[in-house]
């Protein structure tokens, strides 16, 4: 009997140290990076500086990734959700284009969008740090579609961390609670 109280001692005392060196706290976080934790609910939830969005994993039909040229003026990185609903969900990250061509035409259009989000983030700076935070923007009705939920991304690495979340909940079921940083 003695033997048997003293193995199961043992095992929880390893079970305890184990979870204890597993689980990542608080302080061990990297700040300025992404949360993704797991959950067991089976729900992806997105906790977004834009918003927030919440969805059942075994709903997601399929999950994509892509990179375009926007107008000739910016390039997009886009995370798209294909769901067994009519939303379409997008999450992008978008920067100026900066063609490698030498095109003096092109160079000096990209130089002007550089030199004014450089001018507007400074301003918008000094008024408030919201107003850097990138926003979608939506001309009703030629520049979205009913049914769409989407949400700007300001750091491509987020996006990355954004899209391998979904994508571990997509292929496991498992869900994950994702949190985008907060600026500083």
């Amino acid at each position: 009997m003695k033997a048997l109280l003293t193995t199961l001692s043992l095992l929880l005392l390893s079970l305890s140290v184990q979870a204890q060196t597993t689980a990542p706290t608080q302080s061990q976080a990297d700040p300025n990076m992404p949360q993704d934790i797991v959950t067991q609910d089976g729900l992806w939830d997105g906790r977004l500086r834009g918003g927030n969005y919440i969805v059942r994993c075994n709903s997601i039909i399929a999950l994509s990734k892509h990179e375009y040229i926007s107008d000739g003026v910016a390039r997009v990185v886009e995370v798209n959700l294909t769901l067994n609903s009519a939303q379409v969900v997008r999450f992008y990250f978008l920067e100026p284009y900066k063609p490698d061509s030498g095109s003096s035409t092109l160079n000096a259009g990209t130089q002007a969008l550089e030199k004014a989000k450089g001018l507007y983030e400074q301003a918008a700076g000094r008024v408030s740090q919201d107003l850097v935070t990138p926003k979608v923007v939506k001309n009703y009705p030629v520049s979205t579609h009913a049914h769409t939920v989407e949400f700007s991304i300001k750091d491509e690495k987020i996006l990355n961390s954004l899209f391998g979340s979904l994508e571990r909940s997509f292929r496991t079921g498992q869900g994950r609670v994702w949190k985008e940083p907060t600026p500083k």
